[in-house]
């Protein structure tokens, strides 16, 4: 009895696996994260020397920010996990430049240290089929390549969702009141008519969330945000969607709500999208 229960789950055990082996599922490679000491000290890197853009970090866990890899993909900077962590140049971030020659000037610029695979500084790497590559740390010691491979084309649904990730990190901004973040966002040559039906450009941009702030003193901002759509022509995109403000007291009693109506012209840059022209309406 004991020999004919082993061989009835040996039976079902192997047709319980073959079963798995025929599930089909498909895995896309979605983010990358990396433990950080401080992670803003990490960010001004990714962002200043990679010039990286900022997206929405949807954990809303403090101590951790997230960027954009382009084409939907992500990284994100954590630093609540204190263990330290150990690694060489064979664990590294591998990032492609259609300008290899221009990054590889600004990283002279910035004076950061960078070498080829063998560990010759100030030397450029040479693929075996072709391909330029440097090698240097962030802030963490963590080792990142960028290299000179061809970018491919970004699908059009991923480069709609990655122009909206970067409507949801305008209105992060504007919840912390953080001009100077909010101003990255826009194109110098950016012409726009709001709401306040007065047309202007970059220099008066950030003029309205000022003067929000100032008339709503005490209070607490909340958004809302409904996507409508984007629509993708190359490199511009157009972004149709609703925003409400919700305004609570120190009660969190709701005192103000408002609806608008937006839209939003991007275009693909060398620092990234950026807002070229725009509108806003009451609803």
């Amino acid at each position: 009895m004991k020999k004919t229960t082993l061989l009835l789950f040996a039976i079902f055990s192997t047709a319980w696996l073959q079963a798995q082996d025929k599930a089909t599922f498909n895995l896309s490679f979605n983010h990358l994260a990396l433990s950080v000491k401080d992670v803003d000290r990490s960010a001004e890197f990714y962002s200043g020397v990679l010039q990286l853009t900022e997206i929405v970090n949807r954990t809303k866990i403090d101590g951790i920010r997230w960027f954009s890899l382009a084409d939907g993909k992500e990284l994100h900077l954590i630093s609540v996990i204190k263990e330290n962590v150990s690694l060489n140049k064979a664990v590294h971030i591998g990032l492609s430049s259609d300008n290899f020659d221009d990054f590889l000037q600004r990283i002279k610029q910035l004076k950061i240290p960078y070498s080829d695979w063998p560990g010759k500084l100030n030397t450029v790497n040479i693929r075996a089929d072709g391909i330029k590559q440097i090698f240097f740390q962030d802030p963490d010691g963590y080792w990142v390549e960028v290299n000179s491979v061809p970018i491919a084309k970004t699908p059009v649904e991923q480069i709609k969702t990655e122009v909206w990730q970067l409507e949801e990190t305008y209105w992060k901004y504007v919840k912390a009141n953080n001009l100077k973040a909010y101003l990255s966002l826009w194109d110098e040559n950016f012409i726009g008519y709001p709401s306040s039906n007065k047309i202007g450009g970059k220099d008066h941009i950030g003029d309205w969330i000022a003067a929000m702030y100032q008339d709503n003193k005490g209070k607490k901002i909340e958004y809302e945000l409904t996507r409508k759509v984007e629509n993708v022509f190359g490199d511009i995109v157009i972004v149709l969607y609703d925003a409400t403000h919700i305004w609570t007291d120190d009660k969190t009693k709701v005192v103000q709500k408002t609806a608008f109506k937006l839209t939003h012209t991007w275009k693909k840059s060398e620092k990234g999208w950026l807002i070229i022209g725009g509108m806003g309406a009451k609803k």
